[in-house]
C-alpha cells in the first residue's frame, strides 16, 4: 500500500460517519511506519536545533545586542583623538613676540628709504651701480615687510594646531634683521669706494 492510501484509510475512519475502532488506526498507522523509512536523527554540531536555537536567542538576545552596539562604537571612538591643551604661556609669549616682529620689520623698512643718500657722493669723480643700488634698497625696504607677514602666518597656523609656537617670532626677528642688512650692504656695494 502507497503513503496516500494508507493517509486516504486514515481520513476516511476519522471522518466517516461511524466510529472506527481503535484496532484500524493502529492498522493504518503501522502500515505507514512500514511504507515511510525511518530517517535515522543526527544532530550536527554546526547547525544546532531550531529549539536550542530560540531558547539561545532567547537567553542571550539582550547581550549580543549589547555587544554587537559595543564593537559598533568602539571604531568610531578610537578615531577620535583627545585634542592638545592650550599652552597659555606659550601663547602669550608669542603674541608679544609677534608684536614685536613686527614693530622690528616695520621700522627695518622705515630705515631703508635713508639708504637712498648712499648715492650722494655718485658723480663725475666717483662711480656708482645704480642697478645694484636700487635692488639693495628694494630689497631693504620690501623684504622686511614680507618676512614679518610669513611669520605672523607661521605662527597662526601653528597656534591653531595648539602646539609650541614661541620660537617663530624669534626666528622672524632674526630673519627681517639679516634681509635688511642684506639690502643695506649690497646697496653701499654699488658705491665705489663706499664701506658698510
Amino acid at each position: 500500500m502507497h503513503l496516500w492510501q494508507a493517509f486516504d484509510a486514515l481520513d476516511a475512519e476519522s471522518h466517516g460517519h461511524t466510529a472506527a475502532p481503535s484496532h484500524s488506526i493502529a492498522c493504518v498507522c503501522a502500515r505507514v511506519a512500514r511504507t515511510c523509512p525511518r530517517v535515522p536523527r543526527t544532530r550536527s554540531l554546526q547547525h544546532p536545533a531550531p529549539g536550542c536555537q530560540n531558547s539561545a536567542s532567547g537567553a542571550t538576545g539582550e547581550r549580543g545586542s549589547g555587544e554587537r552596539m559595543t564593537e559598533a562604537v568602539q571604531p568610531y571612538a578610537a578615531s577620535a583623538a583627545p585634542k592638545r591643551p592650550v599652552v597659555m604661556w606659550d601663547l602669550v609669549l608669542t603674541i608679544v613676540l609677534l608684536v614685536v616682529m613686527i614693530g622690528a620689520a616695520l621700522l627695518a623698512s622705515f630705515f631703508a628709504v635713508f639708504l637712498a643718500f648712499a648715492g650722494d657722493s655718485c658723480g663725475a669723480s666717483t662711480v656708482c651701480d645704480y642697478d645694484r643700488m636700487g635692488t639693495g634698497m628694494l630689497i631693504a625696504l620690501v623684504g622686511p615687510l614680507v618676512v614679518g607677514l610669513l611669520t605672523l602666518i607661521a605662527a597662526v597656523i601653528v597656534l591653531v594646531l595648539r602646539r609650541i609656537a614661541f620660537w617663530i617670532p624669534i626666528v622672524g626677528i632674526v630673519l627681517v634683521a639679516a634681509v635688511f642688512f642684506g639690502g643695506a650692504a649690497l646697496t653701499i656695494s654699488g658705491v665705489e669706494g663706499a664701506t658698510f
